[in-house]
Formats: structure tokens, sequence, C-alpha cells
């Protein structure tokens, strides 16, 4: 998107697209994706069939520049894209013994967690330690101990039959390689009123970073749109759509300019290590089951207790629900609309973003000549309206400090979100078990890029997430997301405030959200893959 006025604006690197691949940037997020998951023999007498297999595979992945011009084309044509449904997209990541089994010498990249693996780190995110437990590696359906995966293929499109027609052909082209395919699984937003939902039934990915970077050829077209008067104040620079924080592209692909202690400034890159990184990534991958009816059955439980205090007089399962993630289920944030949902700001991508949390939120002049018309949000410094320990404001607290600092410290710890639910929705959110058709077995096929696993994800899992005290107090634990296994006497729990400042710490020994497998992936370059990967 080019833009009048560049007074004031950064100057943002060209990002090389044709070498980048499209699953990180500018990522797939499309509505049908099919994971599958392979482990390669360890024979040398299948080392060609092997090589012969990947060859071709390599030459079918997605670059970055074939993902940008889908997705422009699927906001020109709109509605009429469906009639031909777009293209398929690939993405291939590999595990380090995956890559090193392939490629003899990558354990020289100087990343811990890729090279232990996510069972060597469960621990650190707070997964189960007891075998018996279902979050615990020996019970992953995916990944688990012995059953890691050497390579994970991302094929994801607007047409689910498109997407398997894809998925069954590399599978067929995996047996007869005699490559193991250990694990294959569908991913589907959600349809009807519950689309762009995940399965707990809130608005989903509105709070995504915005990605630094121009266009390679168009040095005014930005990889991630711009949407605020730019003459309005240099300030604005800051965002591309409003409250979408801009994040240098070092902190997703690695050779390029990371954070500095300016936002509107590039810090240095990493050093590429090997040089054949550059213009990689790291991909987590997280299969999240998610248990609905036990998560809503225990919001109307804890509601109603709460209702029962004059503080909290009028409190339900949806108003509960939505403080403990910040949101309200269309999306609306918390902080603009404390009372009630508001589906209209909720669907709104020019208004759901825009907030702070310590200061008043001021307004915006917009590049196409309309204002954001509903209330702003006025500052919650303490957690007052917002509670500290909500879903949103752990992960990002956008204008507030935390202990590592201002707000230019936590852009560093930010992640692109490419994940997408899989399973069918429960009909009846109360559900048991017993009268669920699929037996629990829904989720979210947790998939996110960055340029470090450690001081990214795991940072967000371990020293936010799972945290009672961070970022900031007073707070609590991500009641969502958060794991018991590293909760003070195994218990969640989070500060609210109702009516006359009055606060009750809210409980939860439920688990609603369990870790079922995955694993850590490096994602190379089109380059590296022709050159390392199928030479």
């Amino acid at each position: 998107m080019t833009l009048p006025n560049d007074n004031f604006a950064p100057l943002e690197p060209v990002l090389d697209l044709d070498d980048i691949q499209g699953a990180v940037v500018p990522g797939f997020l499309k509505p049908h994706q099919t994971l599958l998951g392979v482990q390669f023999s360890t024979e040398s007498r299948l080392a060609a069939a092997r090589h012969s297999l990947l060859e071709k595979l390599v030459g079918e992945v997605s670059s970055g520049r074939q993902g940008l011009a889908d997705r422009q084309d699927f906001r020109a044509r709109g509605k009429k894209r469906k009639a031909y449904g777009g293209i398929v997209l690939t993405g291939l990541g590999f595990s380090s013994a995956g890559l090193n089994r392939i490629a003899p010498g990558t354990t020289r990249i100087p990343c811990e967690a890729f090279q232990r693996g996510l069972v060597g780190r469960s621990a650190l995110l707070g997964d189960s330690a007891d075998p018996g437990n279902e979050g615990n590696p020996a019970k992953w359906k995916v990944g688990g101990p012995g059953k890691e995966l050497d390579a994970l293929v991302l094929v994801a499109g607007d047409c689910r039959q498109e997407v398997t027609k894809r998925a069954d052909e590399l599978a067929s082209r995996f047996e007869a390689a005699r490559v193991s395919i250990l694990y294959r699984e569908d991913g589907n937003v959600l349809t009807g009123d519950r689309k762009g939902h995940e399965h707990f039934g809130f608005d989903d990915g509105i709070s995504q970073p915005g990605i630094r970077g121009r266009e390679p050829d168009e040095p005014h077209a930005f990889i991630t749109e711009r949407h605020i008067d730019p003459t309005h104040t240099p300030e604005t620079w800051l965002y591309g759509y409003p409250g979408q924080d801009l994040i240098w592209p070092g902190e997703f692909v690695i050779g390029y300019p990371r954070t500095g202690p300016d936002p509107l400034l590039p810090g240095p890159p990493d050093p590429t290590l090997p040089g054949w990184t550059r213009n990689g990534s790291f991909l987590v991958f997280r299969r999240l089951r998610q248990d609905v009816g036990l998560f809503w059955r225990t919001m109307r439980d804890r509601a109603a207790e709460l209702a029962g205090k004059p503080a909290f007089v009028g409190m339900d399962d949806v108003r509960l629900a939505s403080l403990l993630v910040g949101r309200w289920p269309s999306g609306a944030p918390f902080v603009r609309t404390p009372h009630h949902d508001d589906l209209g700001l909720g669907e709104d991508p020019l208004a759901n973003n825009n907030f702070l949390f310590d200061s008043d939120t001021p307004p915006l002049q917009l590049t196409r000549g309309r204002e954001d018309d509903y209330p702003l949000a006025k500052a919650d410094p303490v957690g007052m309206t917002c509670p500290w320990a909500a879903h949103i404001r752990k992960l990002n607290t956008r204008d507030s400090a935390s202990d590592l600092g201002g707000r230019e410290s936590t852009y560093g710890r930010r992640v692109l979100r490419v994940g997408i639910p899989f399973g069918k929705a429960l009909e009846d959110k109360y559900a048991t078990i017993d009268r669920d058709p699929q037996k629990g077995d829904r989720g979210l096929l947790f998939l996110s890029i960055q340029a470090s696993i450690e001081q990214q994800f795991e940072f967000l899992m371990s020293r936010w997430i799972n945290n009672s005290a961070r970022p900031k107090m007073p707070g609590g634990n991500d009641m969502l997301i958060g794991q018991n296994t590293v909760a003070e006497n195994r218990i969640r729990q989070c500060v609210l405030f109702g009516s006359d400042h009055q606060q009750e710490v809210l409980q939860a020994r439920e688990q609603w959200v369990i870790p079922t497998g995955g694993g850590y992936f490096f994602m190379p370059s089109i380059t590296a893959l022709l050159n390392l990967i199928a030479k």
C-alpha cells in the first residue's frame, strides 16, 4: 500500500519475498489447512528415494511473493474468489534431527530449544510431568518421545477439497519413497456464526502484529497495509491498522533488523549462523485440545458464585469468560465496551484493536477519511476494567510497562500466529464428554513464526502466561491457556475487580487447554532448500 506522505516514515528494509517461505511472510492464514508430519528412514538404501522426493517437494514450496500475491488477489476479488478457490500453498519445516539427517552439520544452528526439541522443553512450558496425564509427552497424539517428527508439511488453501487433494498427492509420494507419515490432521475455520472464532467461541487472531518491510520492486509498497494518516502525527507510523504494532522483520525472519530502543528505528540484525539460515524462521507447532464443555460449565458455576456478591451482581458466564480473555466473543475489546458486547466494534478491523491500557486512547485520523466513532478506551492501569491476567493483556502489554521495562521492550517478544482450529464445533457448549460425538477432541493447531523460540514463544509461555506475578501486578495466571502444573498449589488464579473497587480472586483447578503434541521446526529459505536440502 502506497501512502501520500512519508516525511516521518522509518526506512524499512526490502524483504526478499522470492526467498522467504510464504508460510513465514506473509503467513498462510487460510480457512483450510492440512498438516503432514513425517519421519525419515535411517536405512541408507532409501536415501536416494528420499533425496528425489525432497528435490521435487522443494521446488513446490510457496514463496513469500506467491503468498502475498494470493492475499492481494483475495482482497481484490472478495466473494467472487469462491468461484475458483484460489491456489493451494505449501510450506516445509524440519526438526533438528530431521534437518541433520538430510544435511549433516545443521547442529550448528545456535538455538538450544530447536536442538532439544519440544519434548525436551515441555516441562519448561508447564506441561505435566505425570506420565499418565494427557498433557504429558508420553500421551501426546503427535511428536511424543520416540515419535518426534523429522519434517512438517503445511498445505493451505481456500477450498477444502483442493487442500485435501494436494495433501493426498503428497502423502502418496511420501509412501512411495518409504517416508513414514506419523501424523496427518485437517484444520478448518469454523463456519456459520462461529466463523473466525476458536472453539471457546471468541474471535481469534485480531491482535496479530504487523511486519515492517517493503515489497521488492515497489519501494513504497509495504508488506503490512497502513491505515492511519501519516500527516496526523509521527507516532502513527507505529501502527498498520490502528493498534496493530509494526514489528521489525528480524523478530520473525533471520537476517533482518530486529527491534531497537526506539521502535521507529531498526536495531541490529542477529548474526546468521550458519550463513544459509538467512531468510529462514522457526516454527512452533502445538496441538492444543480445548475442553469446551468443561470451560463453559466452569464459567457458569463461577459466575453464579460471583453474582451472589454485592460487587458482582449480574455476572454471567459470558461476561466472566470475556474478562478472562480481555475481549467479548465478537472480538470487541473489554476496555472499549465494558458493559456489553458490540458486534459492530468486534468486526471492525479499524477499531477492534485500537486501544491502550495505561492511558486514555487518543483519536486517530484514518487514511480513508473516516473516524473511529466507537467509544474510545479509558485508562485502566491497574486492571479494574480489563484484568491484568486477561489473556490479551498477558501477551501484549501495549503501552503499559512490564517486568522488562517500557512498552518498546515487549516488541521483541511478539510472534506471528498462523494456526487454525481442528475438530467440529460443540453444539451444546455445556455438554459433558459422554454427550459429545467427538469426545472432546477439538481445539487449535497452534502455529507460530518467530526468529527465536527461546526469546519469543518460550518466554511468553514460561515467564508471562504461567507466572502469576508477571508481566505486572496485581495479576495472576493466564486463566485461559496457563497450565496448573506450574501454578501455586497447582491452582490457577487471577484478580477481578467489581463495583466500588471490590476485588475477588478467581481460582480454577480445571484444565481447559491441554497440550497433546507438536514440535519445533526450522523453515529454511527457498535458496537453502535448493542448495542445502535438495543438492
